[in-house]
């Protein structure tokens, strides 16, 4: 399957919120597995990964087309220039990687469908998950 095949297929499969979900899903599981491995380049690769998700939303929640309330987006960039800063001291294992982790779970958590029915479509299967990924 090529690749622009795969990314069609996937956008038809799940709505945009279910992919960010995703996506801080995967990095915030390749931070936990690095950080139990205490292996610094697995480390400092999982937490580069999350800081350019955190940059990619910085420039989504900047953009004029970006939706949500100015409260809400100035609270998210809050977090996210922080997530900027104190990944670099993480990268040089001067500070944990788990307040990145614990921020990143408080945001899926506030993602997750509050309908019960719905929960089930944004949860991600454990096994299997590739979390080597790059943006």
């Amino acid at each position: 399957m090529s690749v622009a095949a795969y990314q069609k297929a996937n956008q038809n499969a799940e709505n945009p919120r279910q992919t960010e979900y995703r996506a801080f899903a995967l990095f915030t599981r390749a931070m936990e597995d690095a950080d139990k491995e205490e292996n610094a380049m697995e480390r400092i690769r999982a937490v580069a990964n999350n800081r350019r998700l955190w940059l990619t939303m910085q420039m989504d929640l900047l953009s004029e087309d970006n939706a949500l309330p100015d409260d809400l987006k100035g609270r998210l960039l809050s977090i996210a220039f922080w997530v900027g800063r104190y990944s670099l001291q993480a990268m040089k294992g001067e500070a944990s990687v788990a307040p990145l982790i614990a921020v990143n779970k408080q945001i899926m958590e506030g993602m997750r469908p509050k309908d019960p029915k719905k929960i089930e479509e944004a949860t991600l299967p454990q096994a299997g998950l590739e979390t080597k990924l790059t943006l």
